[in-house]
């Protein structure tokens, strides 16, 4: 009896953990969600496409850096091909920010603010998570980690927290650009801390430290691909493409203001902004006067003080707003919603309440919280399980031998990899060819080259706005290869709104 005690008592916290995490992915598990949305269709595309010796840019066209392309393929190894693995690679990843999370909150504000702040975020990651498999979702234990080593182990040396807090910040880099919020609030943190007390030799040491954890990773990634004979690719496809992405989707006060506020808005469902902007205020009283907050929970506030701006501006840098854009924000709000809980539990903590109905009212309040996103939570998975049509992946493979190539004309790289099938070129998909800020006439020759010297079995029409074969740049080199690929194929079946071509009979 005393061991099965010792257990639960060293154990429910784990597990609690584990149960939120389990909660927050199983709607987006292959079981309810057999297909996944763009996005991580083309991850997984990568992903296979490396298990099969090719390279991402080189050999695929994506502009994503290249961390997220590995973790698929690591997943898709350890699954034997099945995105099963993929999905036991992101409980994993979510569990250790969920858990270095819920102990950096409990340090400082104790047990039931850690649990309380992390069913709310748990909660809030569900309308956010948009099927999961995404950048952001995958560098979140790269920002609980970073905030971790920065604030609660004492028994390592500076040298390597710093270090290993440089590297994970290179790491979320390679992962989205946009996803080093945390990073920047904490050398910041540093330079004010170091400044205001003079400690400038420290500064030096910490800061380089960090220089050198990133520097360490970000050379072995640029060195690899340069080794490969593929920087060119990797330059153009993760910088040029994203800083024309970027440029075109600029925004002025007015129209990131809106983008923030549609972003925002599946957080608020959960009360998570509300909770994280109510801690941000009184956080900053508090910091300001240290008072009534402990003083050892100072620099945990301050950094994240810092990076909650930093996050919604890197998240609003474009006016397109994607929900999953918002993880970024998931790490503080976290913390700065602890903040709110703990004020309220230090006012009730003066009325001498019996320990049953403190147990019983935070039960209530969590439970509370838990039942009012009930409808949400069943709402997304309603939509997960209705992502399910698998019409053209059945005629592909009916229509196909396993060593066929197929072209999709479009966005949908999903089909190539449920289907298994390959494309006759690195770009999957054509987004990048038809960006005339990014696409020049040798990457479009690229293109119709790579369709005409290996003919793809089949050629789908995903319906897009461009009809097919059709480019912002012309040439009469690029017109006239258009045109012979226009007369080499012909349509034969429709798939909804799909057309599928085929080679016309002679």
């Amino acid at each position: 009896m005393q061991s099965i005690k010792s257990f639960i008592n060293n154990s429910w916290e784990k597990l609690l953990v584990l149960i939120g995490v389990l909660g927050v992915l199983l709607p987006a598990s292959p079981l309810n969600m057999p297909l996944t949305f763009r996005d991580p269709g083309v991850f997984l595309y990568i992903g296979w496409r490396i298990l099969n010796g090719e390279l991402p840019y080189r050999d695929v066209w994506d502009h994503k850096p290249p961390v997220i392309f590995y973790i698929n393929a690591l997943g898709l190894a350890l699954g034997g091909g099945s995105r099963w693995g993929v999905w036991v690679l992101e409980l994993a990843f979510l569990f250790i920010a969920a858990w270095l999370g819920y102990q950096l909150i409990k340090k400082y504000f104790g047990t039931f603010p850690a649990v309380f702040s992390l069913l709310l975020w748990m909660l809030s990651l569900v309308g956010v998570l948009q099927g999961g498999n995404y950048t952001t979702e995958l560098t979140l234990p790269m920002q609980f980690a970073a905030l971790w080593l920065l604030v609660f182990p004492a028994q390592i040396k500076d040298r390597t927290r710093f270090l290993t807090i440089g590297a994970l910040g290179a790491l979320a880099f390679f992962t989205k650009q946009t996803t080093i919020g945390m990073w920047a609030a904490i050398v910041l943190y540093l330079t004010a801390k170091h400044f205001s007390a003079r400690t400038f030799n420290v500064w030096v040491r910490e800061i380089l430290s960090i220089g050198a954890g990133a520097l360490a990773v970000t050379v072995f990634i640029i060195g690899f691909f340069f080794v490969q004979g593929a920087f060119p690719q990797f330059w153009s496809a993760v910088f040029e493409y994203n800083f024309v992405y970027a440029g075109r989707g600029g925004a002025d006060l007015a129209q990131r203001f809106d983008s923030l506020l549609r972003g925002l808005r599946p957080l608020t469902f959960t009360g998570l902004t509300q909770f994280g902007l109510l801690g941000f205020t009184l956080a900053l009283i508090f910091t300001l006067t240290k008072r009534f907050l402990p003083k050892e929970s100072i620099p945990l506030l301050t950094v994240v003080l810092i990076d909650l701006p930093i996050e919604l501006y890197l998240a609003s840098i474009t006016t397109k707003t994607f929900f999953h854009y918002y993880m970024t924000l998931l790490p503080a709000f976290a913390v700065l919603a602890s903040v709110v809980v703990w004020s309220v539990v230090k006012v009730i903590s003066r009325w001498q309440l019996p320990a049953w109905v403190r147990a019983a009212s935070a039960l209530l309040v969590l439970s509370g919280f838990a039942w009012s996103y009930f409808d949400n939570y069943l709402d997304q998975t309603y939509i997960y399980r209705k992502n399910r049509d698998d019409a053209a992946i059945v005629f592909i493979q009916k229509m196909t031998n396993e060593g066929d190539t197929v072209l999709v004309w479009g966005a949908e790289t999903s089909v190539n990899f449920f289907a298994q099938r390959k494309s006759p070129t690195r770009f999957v998909y054509q987004y990048p060819l038809q960006n005339e800020d990014y696409a020049t006439e040798a990457m479009v020759l690229e293109f119709l080259n790579d369709v005409l010297n290996t003919p793809p079995r089949l050629v789908i029409d995903t319906g897009t706005d461009t009809p097919l074969f059709t480019f912002p740049i012309s040439s009469d080199e690029i017109s006239q290869k258009s045109e012979a690929l226009r007369a080499q194929y012909c349509p034969f079946h429709e798939i909804d709104t799909w057309t599928v071509y085929k080679a016309c009979s002679p």
